[in-house]
């Protein structure tokens, strides 16, 4: 039996019904996955702002340390080359040795700050590898969710003959009336012919 309008009006509003509600699922995954991305790329960047200006004024001190020790060196050079004083030469190359050993103690804390900038929970690669994780675990629920449309337009999309055509044939044969049936048939492909 051949579904009626309504039925098959009926089947459309529920298969336009199937496609408002995957719309409306994609759309508020894509706003979650994305605020949440949002949320962790930012994230990552706040979290090492402070220490890397940190890092960058005191790497700034420790030029301008070096600068003022460079300055300090050729001074006693030209002192020692005037007294040749070795006593007071080795003094201030102890205590420019100090200097460089604090200096260099102070290199390494920065190092070791930014280490810690450069192993927070989640690298920026990290945070969009999630992201596109996050998407294609909802984009499974969006294909399952499409498949439900699919079935839907498929089942509103009768191919078969209708049951009453066949039954009407059937009836005609069992009247005797089957030859006159070929008959039609045969005249019918003549014609197209």
């Amino acid at each position: 039996m051949a579904r009626t309008v309504k039925a098959t009006k009926q089947g459309l509003k529920e298969a336009n019904s199937l496609v408002d509600s995957l719309k409306e699922l994609v759309w508020m995954d894509l706003k979650k996955h994305y605020n949440g991305f949002e949320e962790m790329i930012h994230s990552r960047v706040k979290e090492s702002e402070e220490t890397i200006l940190d890092a960058t004024k005191a790497k700034l001190a420790i030029v301008a340390g070096i600068s003022v020790m460079r300055k300090d060196f050729e001074r006693a050079q030209r002192k020692f080359s005037r007294s040749n004083d070795v006593e007071e030469l080795r003094t201030f190359m102890r205590d420019m040795a100090g200097r460089i050993q604090r200096l260099r103690e102070a290199n390494n804390r920065i190092v070791d700050s930014l280490h810690s900038v450069l192993n927070l929970n989640l690298t920026a690669i990290e945070v969009v590898e999630k992201f596109a994780s996050d998407l294609q675990r909802s984009a499974g629920t969006w294909e399952r969710n499409g498949r439900e449309i699919d079935e839907s337009i498929l089942e509103l999309c009768d191919e078969n003959e209708p049951t009453d055509l066949v039954e009407l044939e059937q009836f005609i044969v069992k009247q005797g009336y089957a030859p006159l049936l070929e008959d039609s048939h045969h005249s019918s492909s003549d014609e197209d012919a």
